[in-house]
């Protein structure tokens, strides 16, 4: 009787254990930030050049499995992405996280990269 009421409370535990450590359940601990240039609001019209304008954006604690779309505009270039998080993230060459590009790893950045979303897996 003993062996069996162990044996449960031991599944149990490893059950609640996998289930804590299932990455989807948790953000990834950090910030994404993405500096860009982008077309200064007011200053072009469509097709003919206008003033640079550098943008940073940062998204705290970024939830696992959500798509980041990076950039709206598309006349928008990402000059630097830094993935300062405890987790690896994917990114994307499109707005949409379906055309997968490579991985960066946490702590680290990405200059003039041709991407437009980023994703942490599940």
């Amino acid at each position: 009787m003993r062996i069996r009421r162990a044996l449960g409370t031991a599944v149990s535990v490893l059950l609640l254990t996998t289930f804590a450590a299932t990455p989807g359940a948790h953000a990834a601990n950090g910030t994404l930030s993405v500096d860009y240039a982008r077309c200064k609001a007011g200053t072009g019209i469509t097709g003919v050049a206008c003033l640079r304008e550098n943008v940073s954006r940062s998204e705290k604690d970024p939830q696992d499995g959500k798509c980041f779309s990076l950039l709206t505009e598309n006349r928008a270039k990402i000059r630097k992405l830094t993935n300062r998080t405890n987790r690896t993230l994917v990114h994307y060459t499109d707005r949409h996280c379906t055309r997968g590009a490579r991985t960066l790893a946490p702590g680290r950045s990405l200059t003039n990269p041709a991407i437009r979303s980023v994703r942490y897996p599940l």
